[in-house]
């Protein structure tokens, strides 16, 4: 099969890339310094016709500092590439060609938080499904809104042109190459240069649902193999992870596990410092993947303390090359 992927270089892109050529897809990698996405020139260059499926991973990204910064900065950059990204697919169609399939990296940001009873009967914040209505928290209004609206105008071309398409909805992703602000690579940044106390944003029980960038590499190439499947598709790794497990993760990959210990059970302040004052995200985000399970039929392969350990390994060889 012949794939474009778009935002070639980022973090999903190019292991969407990895994983899809080692499937044996014929992939054609769409970079920012060969394309601008957001200017209709360079859009006409792409060889939409010519694929049978686009992967639309190109995104401008920032962490929570980025968007309390500017809570704008990301969202004419990504609704300009998205919807003429999703205008050329559903265009895309010659004599030979009836159209080029998408699939969309949404995010898992279009959710509301909600609390009621979780999976166990339990009263709390839920885990999101996609039957959800999509009302991002007021934190995500730019860059989840968007997403929205993109979601909106997959149905609007799907309605109007036959556009195929498959949405895809990521949780918190990381993995090696990540060269972003997300709290991830900034703490591996920080434990690795020997921050001590490591300094952490926020309430230590802040829950995230962490998902490695392969596995979500693998739930592409799972909607690649399959025609247009209908509604979206939640990708995460199925597990609840505290922001203090995380950190505690981190520093006993990088120092050793009784190293913790032994500053968690010796110091006064131990080894993480969790700064309250900072700004911080919302409490909750966590979301089922009995879907993606199911109709997919994918499921994460690598956990938390794996993931870390090759992100760690990836940091630690980036920056011995200097």
């Amino acid at each position: 099969m012949r794939v474009i992927v778009t935002g070639a270089t980022g973090l999903i892109g190019s292991a969407v890339v990895r994983r899809l050529t080692a499937d044996g897809h014929a992939v054609w990698p769409v970079r920012h310094w060969d394309f601008d996405l957001r200017l209709p020139s360079d859009i006409a260059k792409v060889r939409w016709k010519a694929a049978d499926t686009v992967v639309h991973c190109a995104a401008r990204l920032g962490g929570i500092a980025a968007q309390k910064a500017d809570p704008s900065a990301a969202v004419l950059d990504n609704l300009l590439m998205g919807a003429q990204v999703i205008d050329a697919c559903a265009k895309a169609k010659s004599p030979s060609c009836s159209g080029t399939k998408l699939v969309f990296i949404s995010s898992s940001t279009v959710y509301p938080m909600r609390i009621g009873d979780d999976d166990e009967g339990n009263p709390g914040y839920m885990t999101a499904k996609e039957d959800w209505p999509c009302i991002p928290e007021p934190l995500y209004r730019g860059v989840g809104g968007v997403k929205v609206y993109l979601e909106s105008l997959i149905d609007f071309y799907t309605d109007s042109f036959g556009l195929q398409s498959v949405i895809l909805r990521p949780t918190a992703v990381y993995g090696p190459g990540d060269r972003s602000d997300h709290v991830i690579p900034d703490l591996i940044r920080r434990a690795l240069a020997h921050e001590d106390p490591l300094v952490v944003w926020g309430d230590p029980y802040t829950v995230r649902d962490f998902v490695y960038v392969d596995d979500v590499a693998s739930a592409v190439a799972c909607a690649v193999a399959k025609p247009q499947l209908p509604g979206p598709f939640n990708v995460g790794s199925g597990e609840r992870t505290t922001i203090r497990h995380l950190a505690q993760t981190i520093l006993a990959t990088i120092r050793g596990a009784q190293w913790v210990t032994a500053r968690e059970d010796n110091s006064s302040v131990g080894p993480i410092l969790y700064d309250t004052t900072k700004p911080t995200a919302i409490p909750f985000r966590a979301v089922s993947i009995e879907r993606a399970r199911l109709v997919l039929n994918w499921k994460p392969e690598v956990m938390l303390e794996e993931g870390i350990r090759r992100t760690v390994e990836w940091f630690r060889g980036k920056k011995a090359k200097g």
